[in-house]
């Protein structure tokens, strides 16, 4: 069998390896607007982030010298900056949730009106 030389074509700009840049971890940015909205800071409150979904986020927060077990709250980013939208134990209102549009696997049900549980 003759010997076939096969020659490949050079990379050019295109089809070289482009390194992405590394995502960047919003953690603190949302543990700090929580104390904001709190008006508080690390020494008073534990802030535990769950979830980030894009633009939205969920977590846990409690007083450290409460009692009491604390609540939850959710987070989205709206102009750059996230904002805590609610906080509490229970069920959000789906108006305190319309403005901001999350996705229903984070908050699969809200409070309508007269406080009627609402499937998102």
């Amino acid at each position: 069998m003759p010997k076939v030389s096969i020659q490949l074509p050079t990379p050019t700009a295109q089809q070289t390896a482009v390194p992405t840049a590394k995502p960047v971890d919003e953690t603190q940015s949302i543990i700090n607007a929580v104390y904001k909205k709190f008006n508080s800071d690390e020494e008073k409150l534990d802030v535990s982030v769950n979830k980030i979904m894009g633009d939205y986020a969920t977590g846990n927060v409690k007083e450290k010298t409460s009692e009491v077990g604390g609540g939850y709250f959710l987070a989205a980013k709206a102009g750059g900056k996230w904002i805590v939208v609610y906080d509490g134990q229970s069920t959000p209102t789906c108006q305190q949730l319309v403005s901001y549009n999350f996705p229903s696997t984070m908050v699969p049900e809200c409070l309508g009106e007269g406080g009627k549980l609402i499937k998102r």
